[in-house]
């Protein structure tokens, strides 16, 4: 939905939309690092119990399940994402055609949300087999980006002579 709404305003404002597309992904990946952050706090998108070192304990969270050591998914999630801003942020600067950065984005994330998801307590999302509802659409999402990411290098190369700005 989010992707559909930025094509129509990039098509409303007469934007190249690829070009749109990659300046506002990493935004959309340190957004998501902060999102996750209200998610710890909130208790919400809690991981399985664990035994290990790492294992957060929650005492009056109305979502998580209290007093029961579980995998720091939500903390797990944020530093992940604020790492993808960080890649994106490098690789935008060295990249060869528009759309890569958001190909790369959409690539790396739902490869960290699918192996995340492995660890997530909160079964209340759905399954699609044995895959979570979040794991079965990543893998389309991934299969999207690598596709967008093949298929913007032979359309849309960047020369120096078009784009002297990078």
């Amino acid at each position: 939905g989010g992707i559909l709404a930025g094509y129509v305003f990039a098509r409303v404002k007469k934007m190249d939309f690829w070009k749109y597309f990659d300046l506002v992904v990493p935004s959309i990946a340190l957004a998501q690092g902060f999102g996750r952050i209200g998610c710890f706090l909130a208790g919400c998108c809690y991981g399985t119990e664990t035994t290990s070192p790492i294992g957060i304990v929650f005492h009056e969270s109305q979502f998580a399940p209290n007093g029961v050591p579980l995998v720091p998914t939500q903390t797990i999630s944020s530093i992940l994402n604020f790492l993808h801003f960080f890649v994106l942020i490098i690789f935008a600067k060295h990249k060869k055609a528009d759309g890569q950065v958001a190909a790369l984005y959409l690539i790396l994330y739902s490869i960290g949300r699918f192996i995340l998801e492995f660890y997530r307590g909160d079964l209340i999302r759905g399954t699609v087999g044995q895959l979570s509802t979040s794991q079965f659409i990543s893998i389309f999402v991934c299969i999207a980006g690598v596709i967008l990411f093949i298929i913007s290098g032979k359309r849309n190369p960047i020369t120096k002579e078009t784009d002297s700005g990078n």
